[in-house]
């Protein structure tokens, strides 16, 4: 799927390849169609794209796929989710995690979540590939310059279906919410990055005319989601993001075929993604037991659990603390488990973790301090068993009177921008990605939040003279970390 998005971390991330060297001066969608057929050859219509993405992404297609060109009300009724089909169960599980928002400070509403997903997939979105009817669907009818880079996505993700599997029959044998989440970014990241190249191959005048499309888009989707809370938008945004940094830097560490790898062996969770070495190093994630339930309350009243994840723990502290501070303690995130329960009318969660050493385990404890304070009184708290670390929070209700700083979008940039300086370090200065890292979350770091925040808000355009002054600055300051 390609979703509209903010172009911050790109615009940032095109700079450092200026600066580093001081030269400056899917959400997968499976329902409809009961079974695949396919065209006996391409729609002439996508045939030099098609041609295009073999070339740059270096694999052959199997065969053609069905490429569905719809109208904005056909496109709404095939991505959206009607309301009436949920089941009993589906509407709890939705407010359950209504609950959880709120008891995690996300949200200070009892809001639409159907609403909002709907929201996302479709107004947030401009077409996606469905690996079960294995068809790509298009909102728009006519071959602009916009769809035809939406193309370039979308049919990067039919090249990794027939080759490698994305489908149901590939993450179904997931057993964790981050594999999920950390294959959508490897898989994202991927197509981002030929959709960059179909780019960067049009005329002058197309480019323009793709930028002044896409900025309406941009406007339009964020008129669109204005609803919906800024954690899932920033969690639907996050493999736009993270991913292709990362796979850019598959790429550029080696061949494409280090790329084809990570395929058939991906990253299994989000702390690889925010931080690459992990994942080039392959650190093991450390053993955490899922939470007991409180005394009294019976196992009937469990409604969920499993692993949270260092996105989501970085989402959820960037949201009530210093962003910074938050992602300082996220890069020493070792591993956690949760569960979440019924009690007193209430969604309650229990949340254990552990860092990847002991001073880790002291920073996420302080981090989550900071966090608990700036939660409602009584809300939340923490503890520890020697072990690990323990949050307990409740949903504090929507007259808690929590306030949303509703930045986590800026926040999932941070490690974005940070993966985007260490890749340029390491195309540039040929350094290697553990210098290449700590290279990255120094120029971050020595920039502050408020310029990513100024940036984003600037809607895209390119930072002022003084905001390339800072970068040039941070830049200069960090480069023997890369050395």
């Amino acid at each position: 799927m390609r979703t509209p998005r903010s172009d911050t971390a790109v615009t940032i991330g095109a700079l450092a390849a200026v600066v580093v060297l001081g030269t400056l001066g899917i959400v997968v969608l499976s329902r409809g169609h009961p079974g695949p057929t396919h065209p006996g050859e391409w729609d002439p219509r996508v045939l030099d794209i098609v041609h295009f993405d073999e070339q740059h992404r270096g694999l052959t297609y199997k065969h053609p796929v069905y490429v569905d060109f719809l109208d904005a009300k056909a496109y709404s009724d095939r991505a959206r989710t009607d309301q009436s089909k949920l089941t009993d169960k589906e509407k709890h599980q939705l407010e359950v995690e209504n609950g959880e928002l709120r008891a995690l400070g996300l949200s200070n509403s009892n809001v639409d979540l159907l609403q909002a997903q709907n929201d996302l997939v479709d107004t947030g979105s401009l077409a996606f590939y469905d690996p079960q009817s294995q068809h790509v669907i298009v909102r728009g009818t006519d071959m602009t310059v916009g769809l035809r880079v939406t193309l370039a996505h979308e049919l990067t993700h039919v090249l990794q279906d027939q080759h490698f599997g994305i489908g149901k029959r590939r993450t179904s044998r997931f057993t964790t919410s981050q594999q999920q989440s950390a294959f959508r970014a490897l898989v994202e990241g991927d197509a981002v990055r030929i959709e960059n190249q179909y780019v960067a191959s049009l005329s002058d005048a197309e480019r323009q005319e793709y930028r002044d499309s896409h900025n309406k888009e941009v406007d339009n989707a964020n008129a669109g989601l204005a609803n919906v809370p800024s954690a899932l938008r920033a969690l639907q945004s996050a493999p736009y993001y993270l991913g292709p940094p990362f796979d850019e830097l598959l790429v550029a560490s080696a061949t494409q075929s280090e790329l084809d790898d990570a395929f058939k062996d991906p990253p299994t969770t989000d702390d690889q993604l925010l931080e690459p070495p992990a994942f080039v190093h392959k650190e093991k994630t450390l053993d955490v037991k899922t939470p007991s339930l409180p005394d009294g309350v019976p196992k009937s009243d469990k409604v969920d659990d499993g692993d949270f994840g260092a996105l989501g723990l970085l989402v959820v502290l960037g949201e009530r603390i210093d962003p910074l501070s938050a992602l300082q303690a996220v890069d020493g995130w070792g591993g956690d488990a949760y569960i979440a329960y019924q009690q007193n009318g209430k969604t309650c969660m229990r949340l254990d973790m552990k860092g990847d050493t002991s001073t880790d385990d002291d920073e996420l404890r302080s981090a989550f301090d900071e966090w608990v304070k700036a939660m409602p009184p009584g809300a939340a708290s923490t503890s520890s068993d020697g072990a690990a670390l323990q949050v307990q929070t409740c949903d504090p209700g929507t007259d808690s009177g929590i306030t949303l700083n509703n930045r986590a979008n800026d926040v999932v940039q941070l490690p974005a921008t940070r993966s985007q300086f260490m890749l340029e370090a390491v195309k540039q200065l040929g350094a290697p990605v553990d210098k290449a890292f700590a290279f990255g979350d120094c120029v971050v770091r020595t920039l502050g939040f408020d310029l990513f925040v100024q940036v984003d808000k600037a809607g895209g355009a390119p930072p002022s003279d003084e905001q390339r002054q800072a970068i040039q600055s941070s830049v200069v300051t960090c480069r023997d970390k890369a050395r």
